[in-house]
């Protein structure tokens, strides 16, 4: 198995980079939707290059891990996650909103997170990777992702990016509690620093408070229409001070999907059942905090 390039390794590699290793990403992207293997004559067309001279300028593409060949009934290329994270990370460092890349601290069901800097500044980075080994992983129905109308799993990650920015700035601009987004380029987002640990993590001195608070953001959330979907301990933010964050919303459903109901009460169940099994909370007093905020709801339903 070849071993993956690291972010960090990654940005050496694009020190090597010139505008013309850019614009060949760059034209493989644009054409993944035609080609699973962009064809090295497709390619030279493109980019103006001979194909013996684009050859070798590809060689040491793929040296790098930047894209896969294939030699079987013609020579193409394919863009690993490592060339888009370049074109990604390159369009953020233009737009302003990154100066650098720091460690990974986190790996989710469908993406990698690192820490970056706007000069000194911390901020998050999530990179998707959706893949299909993360693909069957992934429980709930996702009715957005339709890969029998691609070529490329990469494709499906800057789809899973577009939904997760998107809901995060409906979510932050009625002041659910959610990590600020910053900017989205490609399959990656980059949001603020949350400074806490996820809730699996956390020793809660009131949980009671703490889970109040959360079932108050999955209302808010659901006030404007929007249902997280794969509501868990693992996707939870808890602060010093208290102050909670829901992250991971790619998967979101609208409040008017036939199966809004369903996954409203399994969020709810996910998270109550966590703290009544991890802090022994009661059935009845799950229940007030839950009728306080969603009474109306039931009623309705």
């Amino acid at each position: 198995m070849v071993k993956e390039l690291s972010l960090l390794e990654l940005i050496d590699v694009m020190h090597k980079l010139t505008r013309l290793h850019y614009k060949i990403l760059s034209t493989m992207e644009r054409n993944m939707k035609r080609f699973r293997y962009t064809p090295l004559q497709f390619l030279a067309k493109r980019v103006g290059i001979k194909p013996n001279k684009l050859e070798s300028i590809m060689d040491f593409l793929v040296r790098n891990k930047l894209v896969k060949k294939k030699q079987t009934d013609y020579i193409g290329y394919e863009l690993t996650y490592k060339g888009l994270d370049c074109l990604a990370i390159k369009a953020l460092s233009t737009l302003g909103a990154i100066t650098k890349v720091g460690p990974k601290i986190g790996m989710g069901k469908e993406g990698d997170i690192w820490v970056a800097y706007l000069d000194n500044k911390p901020r998050i980075i999530k990179l998707f990777r959706i893949s299909p080994k993360s693909f069957r992983r992934i429980k709930i129905h996702r009715h957005y992702y339709i890969p029998r109308s691609t070529h490329s799993w990469l494709e499906l990650s800057i789809r899973s990016a577009y939904r997760e920015f998107k809901a995060l700035n409906l979510l932050y601009q009625y002041n659910v509690k959610v990590p600020r987004p910053i900017a989205r380029k490609k399959h990656a987002i980059v949001m603020d620093y949350i400074n806490g640990v996820e809730l699996i993590k956390a020793k809660l001195e009131e949980p009671e408070l703490i889970l109040e608070s959360i079932i108050k953001e999955i209302k808010r959330a659901y006030d404007i229409g929007i249902i997280h979907a794969d509501l868990s301990e693992f996707n939870i933010m808890v602060t010093q001070e208290g102050e909670i964050y829901i992250f991971d919303w790619p998967q979101y459903i609208t409040r008017s999907h036939p199966e809004a109901s369903y996954y409203l009460q399994r969020d709810l169940n996910q998270i109550t059942n966590y703290f009544a099994r991890k802090y022994g909370i009661s059935k009845q007093v799950i229940e007030s905090i839950i009728d306080k905020y969603f009474k109306d709801t039931k009623q309705k339903s």
